[in-house]
């Protein structure tokens, strides 16, 4: 079964042209209501700039969990730095595994926390410099 492309923005698009293209007096079937052309045109251009306005981004609860996580990672970090292992030898119940530590630290990385280096295979995280020079 092939799944349904077409979204609501496009099918009242396509419903306020039909409906363009359909409403002349003489097309009118018997004993279909009288409906207010303008007034229909009007709800469906209504309808169709609800569905287009953008939303507003939200910040998911694992990307908000993932944040607090991250404070707290660079808060216990040596300056030389923590492998994901290490991470999660720190024992915070919320990382368990290398795969959260490496998210919780590319959060970091990604709030300018921390810094990621690769070392060969090795990978791991420095705390970001505060305001030092490079």
């Amino acid at each position: 079964m092939a799944k349904n492309t077409i979204t609501r923005k496009s099918a009242l698009s396509a419903a306020i042209i039909a409906f363009d293209f359909l409403n002349m007096e003489a097309i009118r079937p018997d004993g279909m209501p009288d409906v207010d052309y303008m007034e229909v045109k009007q709800t469906l251009a209504n309808m169709l700039e609800q569905v287009s306005k953008p939303r507003a981004k939200a910040v998911s609860k694992a990307r908000k969990a993932n944040e607090y996580l991250a404070n707290a990672v660079v808060k216990q970090m040596p300056a030389d730095g923590f492998t994901t292992k290490e991470v999660v030898a720190l024992g915070l119940p919320d990382i368990a595994t290398t795969q959260k530590a490496a998210a919780v630290l590319r959060v970091a990385c990604e709030l300018g926390l921390a810094s990621k280096v690769v070392d060969g295979k090795k990978i791991s995280y420095k705390p970001a410099d505060n305001g030092e020079d490079a």
